[in-house]
């Protein structure tokens, strides 16, 4: 939920339950949907769930070529450097993971998780 950076989505952590609601425009309400939609307002027991910033996923991008790319291979690190380079840049630096080598994708989803789950748990530290 904290990923989807698509404002049509919106994620509710029930406090009680601990389960995830999800609403999107693109799908509207069914009457089930109207009746919790209006339960959350009117309850403490939700919480929106934050998404996580462009700039910080940006980021995300940047320290993973600098701290683990750019050490073992100067190549792929100056290829995902430019690529990180202008509008877009979330869509090429994916696209360059494909083409530069399988290891750095794979090192890329690891490394990602990694800071979502650190944020995930200080954002469930602050509210809980």
């Amino acid at each position: 939920a904290m990923e989807d950076s698509d404002l049509a989505n919106r994620y509710f952590l029930n406090l009680v339950s601990g389960e995830v609601v999800f609403f999107s425009d693109y799908l509207g309400l069914s009457d089930e949907d109207e009746r919790l939609s209006e339960e959350i307002d009117g309850s403490n027991d939700y919480i929106a769930i934050e998404r996580i910033p462009s700039h910080v996923a940006y980021q995300w991008m940047v320290d993973f070529v600098d701290e683990m790319v750019a050490p073992a291979d100067e190549h792929a690190a100056e290829k995902l450097s430019m690529a990180l380079n202008g509008k877009g840049a979330f869509r090429r630096f994916k696209d360059t993971l494909y083409g530069v080598n399988e290891q750095w994708l794979q090192a890329w989803y690891q490394w990602r998780d990694k800071q979502l789950k650190t944020v995930v748990d200080e954002w469930l530290k602050s509210i809980l």
